[in-house]
């Protein structure tokens, strides 16, 4: 892997320094780096992390060390999956429609294939999801 890229254990991803800057700039400027939706109350609260000179000094010392391969946390993997998933979606849904589905199948087995491992790592899949609103129902 690229020497310039570290991996930063607060953000669960490998990093470049320049877009560690960039994180570091947008939390600089609001406090705030991200939010979240609290089930409870159903709103998104804000999450404000530690100093912006905190984490410089975090990314100084990163790079300052040798790069060291890491096991990415599994919902980092999936996110990275996910990424290259959708920058070959085009060669996917053709791959799919090469092996005989149609257009609309092959674009609903790819949005199949992404729910699938999205879900799986974020503990979706089950038995739930043959019932889910999304699924027709013979019935109806």
């Amino acid at each position: 892997m690229d020497e310039e890229v570290r991996y930063w254990d607060r953000l669960g991803v490998y990093i470049t320094r320049q877009f560690a800057e960039e994180y570091i700039e947008r939390s600089q400027e609001t406090g705030i780096t991200g939010e979240y939706l609290d089930n409870d109350i159903e709103e998104y609260q804000q999450i404000t992390t530690v100093s912006p000179m905190t984490l410089k000094r975090e990314v100084k010392e990163l790079f300052m060390k040798p790069f060291e391969s890491v096991e990415l946390p599994p919902e980092s993997q999936v996110l990275m999956d996910a990424i290259a998933m959708e920058r070959n979606k085009l060669s996917i849904i053709k791959g799919y429609m090469a092996d005989g589905m149609d257009k609309a199948e092959a674009k609903e087995k790819y949005t199949q294939d992404m729910d699938e491992m999205v879900g799986e790592v974020l503990g979706l899949v089950g038995d739930e999801s043959d019932n889910s609103e999304d699924t027709p129902h013979e019935e109806e």
